[in-house]
């Protein structure tokens, strides 16, 4: 029988103005906010059975999570493989916040230690300082080797300091703690909860305090714009309008549409739908008023979105049974792949079928397709690929669209995320391929590096075709834990990523998932299950709605930050005199200089979303030789716009 742990976290308290235990999508602390200021760590749960290096440690994607938030209070429900447990987040006053930590087995087993454990920043080094309870004090300097250990015994208290920031932490009762270093040497510190042989059905807990105190960091910043280094242009945020929910998706895509610059749009080809007979003709079967429902509706989709001027991208996830190898795909398989290949003896037929679909839109709905993919068909959600699949394909079949009449280009990789690259080498290198790719992308859900993110900037130079990420946002799991996308943590890293990837790669839009009520960026009105408030836009809309009101076509432009807690991408046309600059501050309240402006700029515009503003004009600077200056909100995004 397999062994069941429950673990239930409990920060316990009422939330703080000046401060803010912040955390991941799957639950892990990444420290305190005072006055805005991150007082960083990171934190997990840890459970290991033999050794330190086997053990289960929380992660991105690593276990099932559930998430939910009451008043304040945050819950999150956990299964790793066959491990549940729960951690429970809230705010006690400024930079602290108590922690209940409860473990129970319904089964015996043997544990080597399941923990609590703190994670130390770098700037925890050589002057870190622990204060023991019992023992009184030791330096860094009196830590040696106990039971793999730095440190190993039990203590009540301890503080952990360096001359710019501390840490005090305070146990109910007497706790074991393990004190090691990670790979990169960092400190660890291991909070135990349970240990030895467990009983079934006995829980375990433990209540302890992190208090968190620090320098704050509000020095100056200075960041310079290089307006004659026109990049690539910027259209504007889209959205995916994939349709999962009739009852609730229309009164978000209304309000969206109504209260948003969309500039793009992708919407789903339900080819499974459309043609699942082989033996019979999909449009002739659609003139005789057997047009599946879900169909219909995502033509009438696109329809309303090419009415108001909006392109549309079609994107396909499930084929046909006729057209696939083996049985529909679920999950894994035995050799790790997801999705099912495209049966390609059937090549001709499914050629034929995915045109007739484009065909009949065209025809019946008057939407002209700008592009079409196979939606993270790198991964296999749920057209499984190869690279050279996936080049055959866009010359192949590209070329039969143009025989049939149509422009619909591909959208090449279309990749689960930016990791993905690779997968367009062979088609981006091909000549052949070349002449029917209309667009570059990739999905945001992972892989945000600087290295993927330039790598993507030059596979569209290389094709000399625009780069859309095809999918926007940070966590793909959300679906399952849909509250976390109300948490201003959440919102703040969403829109940090955006202007990371407008800097670095420079694409033509950020289609975000979704402008329907999955992955919402509004609440309420039965979204998820919400039916206590009536529909509202979150943090996260009006993020998107502050960066759409970018005018549309500028050009991206080289902006430096001497300050990393500033994550900058400014916008701007010199024959326009239009310019755009977007801010995400992590860090503390602080001034800022934008030097580098064109001298005839006179006076810009500030927007700042937040947790408490929402794309609220906040003031008109004035730009005094080419330079503005602007106290910059802390955790906050802040936009400047030209008159």
């Amino acid at each position: 029988m397999k062994n069941l742990f429950t673990i239930l976290f409990i920060l316990i308290g009422a939330p703080s103005i000046l401060a803010q235990a912040e955390f991941t999508t799957w639950g892990n602390m990444t420290g305190i906010r005072v006055d805005n200021q991150l007082m960083e760590f990171n934190s997990s749960l840890v459970l290991m059975k033999s050794n330190w290096d086997n053990a289960w440690i929380t992660r991105k994607e690593g276990q099932d999570i559930d998430f939910k938030r009451n008043q304040g209070i945050k819950t999150f429900s956990y299964q790793m493989d066959s491990i549940n447990w729960k951690q429970t987040i809230s705010d006690v006053k400024e930079g602290k916040a108590n922690i209940k930590v409860e473990f129970s087995s319904p089964d015996s087993l043997y544990l080597n230690g399941a923990f609590f454990r703190i994670e130390l920043p770098e700037e925890f080094g050589k002057e870190t300082q622990f204060d023991f309870r019992t023992p009184s004090s030791l330096s860094s300097n009196d830590l040696s080797g106990n039971l793999d250990g730095l440190y190993n015994a039990p203590t009540e208290g301890l503080v952990v300091s360096v001359p710019s920031r501390e840490f005090v932490i305070d146990f109910k009762h007497q706790t074991k703690v393990i004190i090691r270093k990670n790979s990169e040497g960092f400190y660890q510190l291991n909070f135990e909860i349970a240990s030895g042989e467990i009983s079934p059905k006995k829980n375990y807990s433990n209540t302890f305090s992190i208090k968190a105190t620090g320098e704050i960091d509000n020095s100056i910043v200075e960041l310079k714009v290089f307006p004659q280094q026109e990049g690539k242009k910027f259209d504007g945020i889209g959205g995916n309008f994939r349709l999962q929910n009739p009852e609730t998706d229309p009164q978000v895509i209304d309000y969206s549409l109504k209260n948003l610059r969309v500039a793009w749009s992708r919407v789903e080809m339900p080819w499974r739908e459309w043609h699942p007979d082989a033996s019979k003709d999909p449009i002739e079967e659609a003139r005789k008023g057997n047009l599946d429902p879900k169909v219909e509706a995502a033509m009438e989709m696109a329809q309303r979105l090419d009415k108001k001027g909006i392109p549309v991208i079609l994107a396909a996830w499930f084929a046909p049974r006729w057209a696939i190898i083996g049985e529909p795909s679920s999950g894994l398989d035995m050799n790790g792949n997801r999705g099912n290949l495209l049966n390609l003896q059937k090549k001709e037929k499914i050629y034929n079928s995915l045109t007739s679909y484009i065909k009949y839109l065209k025809q019946e709905y008057g939407v002209e397709t700008v592009m079409f993919s196979f939606n993270e068909a790198d991964l296999g959600i749920d057209v499984r690929q190869t690279e050279e699949d996936h080049n055959e394909m866009i010359k192949e079949l590209g070329a039969y669209f143009r025989e049939n009449g149509l422009k619909t280009e591909f959208l090449l990789g279309d990749t689960a995320d930016a990791n993905g690259w690779d997968f367009t080498t062979t088609a981006s290198t091909d000549p052949q391929s070349r002449p029917y790719i209309g667009g570059v992308s990739f999905h945001s859900w992972r892989g945000w590096t600087d290295e993927n993110l330039l790598k993507w900037y030059d596979i569209s130079n290389r094709v000399d075709k625009p780069l859309f990420i095809g999918e926007g946002s940070i966590d793909a799991g959300a679906w399952r834990y849909p509250q976390i996308l109300e948490e201003p943590t959440y919102a703040l890293d969403e829109i940090d990523v955006y202007l990371k990837i407008l800097n670095k790669a420079q694409p033509l839009t950020i289609l975000q998932w979704q402008l329907t009520a999955d992955y919402s960026p509004m609440s309420g009105g039965g979204i998820f299950g919400n039916t206590e408030e009536e529909l509202h836009p979150t943090q996260r809309f009006f993020n998107l709605q502050q960066l759409g009101n970018t005018p549309k076509g500028l050009y991206a432009l080289p902006i430096t930050t001497s300050n990393d807690a500033i994550t900058a991408a400014a916008y701007g046309d010199k024959e326009k005199g239009v310019y755009a600059i977007h801010l995400v501050n992590k860090g503390a309240t602080r001034k800022v200089t934008i030097t580098g402006l064109p001298k005839e700029v006179s006076k810009m515009k500030v927007f700042l979303t937040n947790k408490e503003k929402s794309n609220e004009l906040t003031d008109t600077l004035s730009v005094r030789n080419g330079s503005i200056t602007l106290q910059l909100q802390g955790a906050g995004f802040t936009s400047l716009v030209t008159e």
